[in-house]
C-alpha cells in the first residue's frame, strides 16, 4: 500500500500497533512529523528509549544510594549497656547468608540466637554517622598547651616544665 492512499486512522494505527502506545500519543507523534509515518516511529521510538533510560538511571541511582547507606550501617551485638560484637551491615549480612546456606552452621545459628535472646543480649542497628557525632562531641585527645616564657629558659639552653 502506498503512503499517499493511508487514511490518518491507518497510520495511527500502525504508530499503536508497532510502538504501544494510546490513539492520542500516536495522533500527536503524526502531526509533528507532518503525516510521515517512518519520522513519527523514529520520534516514538527515541521517546521511548529515553524514558527506559531514565527509569534505568534512576533505578540505578537508587540502588548506589540505598548501598551507601547499608554501607554507613554498624551491627552491634550488646549486652548490659557494653557492645560485645559490632560490624558493619553488609559484613553481617555475608555472614548470616553463609551460616543460613549450610545445615549444620544454620542450627548452630539458631541455638545461639535463642541463646542470646535467652540471656538478654540486643542487637542494634545503627548508623555510624551517629556514633561519631555521639562519641567525638568533646576533642577526642587530651592535649595541654603549655607556654615557656624565655625567662624561664635555664642558661644551658635547656627548659624546665613543670605541671
Amino acid at each position: 500500500m502506498s503512503e499517499i492512499l493511508w487514511t490518518e486512522l491507518e497510520k495511527i494505527d500502525i504508530l499503536r500497533e508497532r510502538m504501544g502506545v494510546n490513539y492520542e500519543r500516536a495522533q500527536l507523534a503524526l502531526e509533528a512529523a507532518q503525516g510521515d509515518l517512518v519520522k513519527a516511529l523514529a520520534q516514538v521510538e527515541k521517546e521511548q528509549l529515553q524514558g527506559a533510560d531514565r527509569i534505568g538511571r534512576r533505578f540505578l541511582n537508587s540502588a548506589k544510594e540505598q548501598m551507601k547507606c547499608l554501607g554507613r550501617t554498624q551491627l552491634n551485638l550488646n549486652h548490659e549497656d557494653k557492645t560485645v560484637l559490632s560490624m558493619s551491615a553488609p559484613l553481617g549480612i555475608a555472614l548470616a547468608y553463609t551460616i543460613w546456606r549450610r545445615p549444620t552452621l544454620r542450627m548452630l545459628g539458631l541455638l545461639g540466637a535463642a541463646t542470646a535472646a535467652i540471656k538478654k543480649y540486643e542487637l542494634k542497628i545503627s548508623s555510624v554517622e551517629d556514633q561519631a557525632v555521639e562519641e567525638y562531641d568533646e576533642y577526642p585527645y587530651d592535649v595541654k598547651t603549655v607556654i615557656i616564657p624565655d625567662e624561664e629558659f635555664s642558661p644551658k639552653g635547656e627548659s624546665e616544665i613543670h605541671a
